[in-house]
């Protein structure tokens, strides 16, 4: 293989400060390291991820930053969840508000070495070709999903396009990050409609739907794991490589494999200032701001 791709499997629930961080510093760490590609799925607790540029007071119901803010400034938070609360968190990439749920979806990340893709340089084509991937990979469960808007995905119901997955990127040091949620349970989209203002900034086929009617989970029978191996071998198509098939092969590439060891290292150590400093402070996740 000439290229060196590692896949980050799913690990026990985190807070999504935790797992905006370890996603920021993987993608800080990646190209100084000679890696070409990656892939990760995570999940989140309750959680509501505002866009780089989102205001909170304007897209998130008032008694939910309430309480978030008494937790943030009274308690603080740590790695593992908080049980029966709603966390707010502030994304490194741009886009809209989005609420994420342990049952409700499942997220995903690609990351790629602009250095060696530079076919990803432009916005336009890159959600294009990694939007096919994500598709290709959910077509070999029979799903079939079309881009729609600027980064969503969408199943055709009756002639009317619903949401089935929000998508969004940043870049940093050389790697283009595209991050997304699959929505799992119709559940979720409930619990979004009781959190969420209706967003102030729309793509023209949504059509002033609520948030009932514009969203809609994946089919009963969608299975995450067999759709994670999918999207691994989906990337290792796209970069020409051949795909990995056995549970040898995955082992080989794992995140938490000997292969990454110096990487894990790096990105664990990059992670936990982040995390910190940015990702569970509120003044970051309220008013964007660092201390310095």
């Amino acid at each position: 293989m000439n290229s060196k791709v590692f896949y980050f499997p799913q690990i026990p629930p985190r807070s999504p400060y935790y797992n905006l961080a370890i996603e920021e510093a993987i993608s800080v760490k990646m190209v100084s390291e000679g890696i070409t590609a990656g892939v990760r799925l995570w999940k989140n607790p309750d959680s509501i991820i505002l866009g780089l540029s989102e205001n909170p007071f304007r897209n998130i119901k008032e008694e939910v930053v309430t309480r978030y803010e008494t937790v943030a400034r009274s308690v603080g938070f740590q790695k593992k969840p908080k049980p029966n609360f709603c966390y707010i968190a502030r994304r490194a990439s741009g886009g809209g508000t989005v609420f994420h749920s342990l049952s409700g979806n499942i997220n995903y990340t690609l990351y790629f070495n602009l250095d060696e893709r530079k076919e990803l340089f432009p916005v336009k084509d890159s959600y294009d070709i990694l939007l096919g991937i994500v598709a290709k990979s959910l077509k070999k469960q029979n799903i079939q999903c079309f881009p729609k808007g600027k980064s969503d995905l969408v199943l055709e119901k009756n002639g009317i396009f619903k949401k089935i997955s929000g998508n969004a990127q940043f870049r940093k040091r050389g790697c283009i990050v595209q991050h997304g949620t699959l929505i799992l349970e119709d559940d979720l989209i409930e619990r979004v409609a009781e959190v969420l203002h209706h967003p102030p900034e729309e793509p023209d086929y949504r059509k002033e739907r609520s948030h009932k009617d514009f969203l809609t989970s994946l089919p009963d029978f969608f299975s995450d794991k067999l759709w994670a191996n999918d999207l691994v071998r989906e990337v290792f198509s796209y970069l020409g490589e051949s795909e990995p098939d056995t549970p040898e092969d995955f082992s080989k590439i794992s995140f938490f494999g000997p292969d990454f060891s110096t990487f894990r290292k790096h990105v664990l150590q990059e992670s936990e200032s982040i995390r910190k400093k940015k990702y569970q402070n509120p003044e970051y996740t309220l008013h964007r701001e660092i201390p310095t």
